[in-house]
């Protein structure tokens, strides 16, 4: 059975809006199938729902700032996820396993980089959480009596009590 364009449209714009296809087709009154394959036939011409799903989700939900936290968030995971196989893999050579601890190296830094140009507000915080987490330690190295004090004034602070 042929459908109206606006079927289409009705689907694509539900599925873009954040519904899995599943529940996009439902809206749209088609087969789950009939979803698939004009998804599929989308993409094949390069219109890819994915891509424009999760810019629009990036825009509806908290802007680029958000999203950039969500990118460098899956940077370090991926990177955690290479280390850990290079450790579990005895029989790696020591050579490959430097060139890809080098690659995770140059990937992390230019990715921070990035950040840093995209986003000064936030590795100006960084910054200035990392100053805070350094004293906080100092003064509990120095007065390890101290430490629950330091740590409820830092709780107090984040919280934002004044």
């Amino acid at each position: 059975m042929a459908h109206p364009k606006e079927t289409r449209l009705t689907l694509r714009a539900a599925f873009l809006g954040g519904l899995g296809l599943e529940q996009a087709a439902e809206k749209a009154g088609v087969p789950v199938q009939t979803a698939r394959r004009w998804k599929s036939e989308a993409a094949d011409a390069g219109d890819d729902w994915d891509k424009f799903q999760a810019a629009s989700l990036i825009v509806a939900g908290g802007g680029f700032e958000a999203a950039m936290g969500r990118v460098a968030a899956a940077v370090v995971l991926r990177c955690g996820a290479v280390l850990e196989k290079l450790e579990a893999d005895e029989g790696i050579d020591p050579l490959d396993a430097s060139k890809a601890i080098a690659s995770l190296t140059d990937s992390l830094n230019k990715a921070h980089a990035a950040a840093k140009r995209l986003m000064p507000e936030a590795d100006a915080l960084a910054a200035g959480n990392s100053a805070v987490k350094a004293f906080a330690e100092l003064l509990i190295k120095r007065n390890p009596d101290a430490g629950e004090a330091v740590l409820s004034a830092m709780e107090a602070f984040a919280r934002g009590d004044r």
